[in-house]
């Protein structure tokens, strides 16, 4: 349903609208008006409602900036509820109302990014897109600013399962209000600067889990392809700065991963090749490292094995899986 502050603002540019569509349809052959007005009634009008409850002014320009990327979204199939990408409509739902007071301010820069947002973590196969539509809704009202907001979205991205985001969130968790930190990372204010000390000191650490025993799985990454994953033959390892080059077959990645998720970023032959083999103490299935001995439980004998970013790596014999254990 188109509600009244969406239809106002529709029909005061119903010409440069139209026109709009007609230039998209040159460059998007699946566009589809119908899907179009679809998406705008659901997806549009509550953003256009709630923005109009707190900032009236901005409607018009917020309707604009919506509708040129619906679009986008549209002509690229990626505004339907159903498939890999859901997580994007289901985004401009429930995100985009809870966030109108800050969008209302910069539409032209929010509604972008966080579109963008979505479909990185839709894109990710380990990165939990639902959780962070839930967690973003919650905390949205809490943002001041359109630079609190699109931290605040990097964070709970980073705690969803996008790992490499680690650094530049951790770098930047300082430019937060300490209240808004806390909240997201689920801790008590007072608790703030030690639980951010420990995330620098600690790639492993957890606010949200009770200390654990040092020597431990603590993440797994990869899966054979023909169940969705990337590696079509069982992968080799080799330890690198802040993670781990990973080979399958002629295709070659590198795995980034912390105590919130593993992702895998393509890589070449030439950097496989210049990294030295340092591999970790196994025998069997049995790694070994300070003293400590692990039986792994990976589907045959230990391949290959690196230590990196306080983990280490392992690849087995008749896997497609990569196990990290944490060595403190």
């Amino acid at each position: 349903m188109i509600s009244a502050p969406l239809a106002a603002a529709l029909e005061s540019r119903r010409s440069d609208f139209n026109a709009r569509f007609r230039l998209a349809a040159q460059r998007y052959p699946q566009l589809d008006g119908q899907e179009l007005l679809r998406f705008i009634a659901d997806a549009v009008s509550p953003l256009a409602q709630a923005v109009h409850a707190s900032h009236p002014d901005a409607v018009a320009d917020v309707v604009s900036v919506a509708y040129d990327c619906a679009l986008q979204l549209v002509g690229q199939r990626l505004s339907l509820d159903a498939g890999r990408y859901a997580a994007i409509p289901e985004t401009w739902r429930e995100v985009f109302p809870a966030a109108a007071a800050v969008i209302a301010g910069q539409p032209a820069r929010v509604i972008p990014a966080l579109t963008n947002a979505a479909h990185q973590l839709a894109s990710t196969d380990a990165a939990d897109a639902s959780r962070w539509i839930r967690s973003l809704q919650g905390l949205a009202a809490q943002c001041a600013t359109p630079d609190e907001l699109l931290m605040l979205g990097q964070v709970v991205a980073w705690q969803c399962g996008l790992a490499h985001y680690r650094e530049g969130v951790l770098s930047a968790l300082g430019s937060l209000p300490a209240a808004l930190a806390s909240t997201a990372l689920g801790v008590e204010s007072r608790n703030h600067e030690s639980t951010l000390r420990h995330l620098q000191d600690d790639r492993w650490f957890d606010p949200a889990q009770s200390s654990a025993e040092a020597f431990r799985v603590v993440r797994s990454a990869g899966a054979f392809r023909g169940f969705g994953g990337p590696f079509l033959q069982p992968p080799l390892l080799k330890s690198s700065d802040e993670g781990w080059l990973v080979r399958s077959g002629d295709d070659y990645w590198f795995l980034v991963a912390d105590a919130f998720g593993a992702t895998l970023h393509r890589s070449t032959a030439e950097e496989w090749n210049a990294q030295p083999e340092r591999k970790a103490n196994h025998v069997g299935t049995r790694l070994v490292h300070e003293g400590k001995a692990l039986d792994m439980p990976g589907s045959g004998p230990i391949t290959s094995s690196g230590l990196s970013a306080g983990a280490i790596g392992c690849t087995f014999a008749h896997s497609h899986r990569i196990l990290l254990v944490a060595v403190k």
